[in-house]
């Protein structure tokens, strides 16, 4: 911050205070010359210096005289004062959220096929977090191994936070893995997060050796498709978002003919 303006005074009323700091004391004529506001704006300046408590009036005497508080002290109380406004106007956004969402969906998504991509592992994790937030209805996770660049530690828990939200908001959730990926996402998941996840909702996990790529299928409507490096297969390229229910309903058969022979994982 550079100056008091940044936690709401206005100039005026800023000016007013340093000219009071200056002077120790003042009446507001004293004020107004020490400062450089108007004449015609210092009673004004001084009104919104005592209405935040930042000045003290000494009111039984002619004309009055102003102290301010220290500046530690006005600092505080102005911090105070705007983390109470931005609270507020947070509730009000919060409060206004689901009629907006609501509003918003009123609008259907076009129905013509339609892609997007992201980069890097960074920006595909994030594309493939943002269209699992955005489901309905189900998600299936397809996966036999993970790229060198994703750290299971910090990425599978995150990942599987999102999934969660998902199950709680009573969408079905289907992960189907390698075996050796599979164990290796147990160890990095805590046992009591993966048991609750097996228990809260529609989630069912299974494990087989069938399998062709890595994928993400979104209400049955979209997939997110990993797309490897070609010079490095181990590496990931990128992430494609498509929308298109024809290659959809393509991805979804191919998957259930692997999840239909796959073992089912009842617990860990």
């Amino acid at each position: 911050m550079e100056s008091l303006c940044d936690l709401g005074l206005s100039s005026y009323e800023e000016r007013a205070y340093r000219g009071l700091l200056k002077l120790g004391t003042g009446t507001a004529a004293a004020v107004a010359e020490e400062s450089g506001v108007p004449k015609g704006r210092v009673y004004d300046a001084l009104g919104g210096l005592e209405s935040r408590r930042l000045v003290r009036v000494q009111s039984d005497r002619e004309p009055k005289r102003y102290v301010p508080v220290e500046p530690d002290i006005a600092v505080d109380r102005l911090v105070s004062a705007k983390r109470r406004e931005l609270e507020t106007r947070i509730e009000t956004y919060e409060s206004g959220r689901d009629e907006l969402i609501a509003r918003l969906a009123d609008t259907s998504l076009p129905a013509e096929e339609f892609w997007t991509a992201a980069v890097g592992a960074d920006d595909s994790l994030e594309l493939l977090i943002e269209r699992v937030e955005a489901a309905d209805e189900s998600v299936v996770v397809a996966s036999p191994a993970v790229s060198e660049q994703f750290d299971l530690d910090r990425e599978t828990p995150d990942l599987l936070n999102h999934l969660l939200d998902a199950i709680r908001r009573g969408v079905e959730v289907s992960v189907l893995l390698s075996p050796s990926l599979f164990d290796d996402a147990m160890a990095a998941i805590d046992n009591e997060r993966v048991a609750r996840t097996l228990t809260q909702g529609p989630f069912e996990l299974r494990v087989s050796d069938d399998m062709y790529g890595t994928f993400h299928l979104i209400d049955g409507e979209e997939v997110c498709l990993e797309v490897p490096d070609p010079l490095a297969p181990n590496r990931l390229f990128g992430m494609l978002n498509l929308r298109d229910p024809i290659f959809a309903a393509r991805v979804e058969e191919g998957f259930r003919e692997s999840w239909d022979d796959a073992a089912v994982v009842e617990g860990v």
